[in-house]
């Protein structure tokens, strides 16, 4: 076994992590589930067949996103709190697995793994809700110039719309890039503050991120969306090679950097 990483040590340590989680992640995911449902009977309580905003196309974009970022920042922030457990904390970081196996695991599971999940759940409920929300729709009569859109939304895979340009097209997948992006940056920054603070960790991790925010406001250097900026203008907007490259490096550098931070916080654990 290397000291770095060896594949069978690291899926003992997985086991071991399932073994113990699985119990809180059910109860997680039924959480979801009750919520989800309970909005969506408020949407059908509240609406009629004339408007069903939120399960057509671009509703559930924003369902979908709106469940997924929060959920997934409170998922992250629980996945250290162990950490807060003398006992639990020694038992854990006693592991026999090198601090890139849990670094790793922790990535997965909060990256990867939960993302997936919630994808999948979303698709199982939402996705008859939404043929639901098409049939009763259609049985109102359409308004003049009134479109409705009830293609079931799937991240990556559905089109913003068969009508729309190559730009549109291409603004869609970049808004998409964006999000999940920016929803890794956030995962990491929140378990990496509870991996950091052994007190209050996720109030102290909100507040220097909101702190920081302000200070960066205030100076001026608010950093720019560059390729991923909606263009309202006439034509496709074009961007230059530089332009791509301190884009993609800005915005796919920022979660790249709070992961490797994440990475020494849990190598700092260790030591102590």
């Amino acid at each position: 076994m290397t000291d770095f990483f060896d594949m069978q040590r690291f899926v003992h340590l997985l086991r071991a992590h399932w073994a113990e989680s699985w119990r809180e992640y059910a109860w997680f995911a039924g959480v979801l589930m009750i919520l989800d449902l309970i909005a969506m009977a408020i949407s059908f309580a509240t609406q009629s067949g004339y408007s069903y905003r939120e399960f057509e196309f671009q509703g559930q974009i924003t369902w979908y996103m709106m469940g997924l970022f929060p959920s997934a920042v409170i998922f992250a922030g629980r996945y250290f709190k162990y950490l807060l457990n003398p006992g639990a904390s020694l038992i854990a970081l006693m592991r026999p697995a090198s601090v890139f196996e849990k670094w790793l695991m922790a990535f997965l599971v909060i990256s990867i793994l939960y993302p997936l999940v919630f994808t999948v759940l979303y698709i199982v409920f939402n996705y008859p809700a939404v043929q639901l929300a098409k049939s009763i729709a259609s049985q109102w009569p359409l308004c003049e110039n009134c479109v409705r859109d009830f293609r079931f939304y799937l991240p990556f895979i559905t089109p913003e719309s068969t009508e729309k340009g190559m730009s549109d097209a291409g603004y869609f997948l970049k808004y998409q890039l964006f999000f999940f992006m920016l929803l890794s940056a956030a995962q990491a920054l929140i378990a990496g503050g509870t991996a950091y603070f052994k007190r209050s960790p996720v109030l102290r991790t909100v507040l220097c991120s909101f702190l920081l925010f302000v200070i960066l406001t205030w100076a001026g250097f608010t950093p720019q969306l560059g390729i991923f900026a909606r263009h309202y203008g006439p034509g496709e907007m074009q961007y230059t090679a530089m332009e791509y490259g301190l884009s993609i490096g800005l915005w796919l550098g920022l979660p790249i950097l709070l992961w490797a931070v994440l990475y020494f916080h849990i190598k700092e654990r260790e030591v102590a």
